[in-house]
């Protein structure tokens, strides 16, 4: 897991309360039972405070996995390579 993984995976862990086995790419609100609405607003607030990326309340709408989440963070700059 790169730094910026890691990163990720702790703001997440401590948001939605997931395990490792949850963190994977695919999951989102469907597969994840602790993600919701409100959940989504805390991601988007813990993104920009870790990671210094601002998200739009309509970036926020289109966030529906932990991937769309990284997709986000790549486009702003954000290396999850080792």
């Amino acid at each position: 897991m790169s730094p910026n993984e890691k990163k990720l995976f702790n703001l997440l862990v401590e948001i939605l309360l997931i395990d490792e086995e949850q963190f994977n790419d695919d999951y989102g609100p469907d597969e994840i039972e602790t993600w919701d609405s409100l959940a989504s607003v805390s991601i988007a607030a813990a993104v920009e405070k870790e990671f210094g990326h601002a998200m739009s309340p309509e970036e926020i709408a289109l966030m529906d996995s932990i991937g769309d989440i990284k997709k986000y963070l790549r486009s702003g700059g954000v290396n999850f390579k080792q």
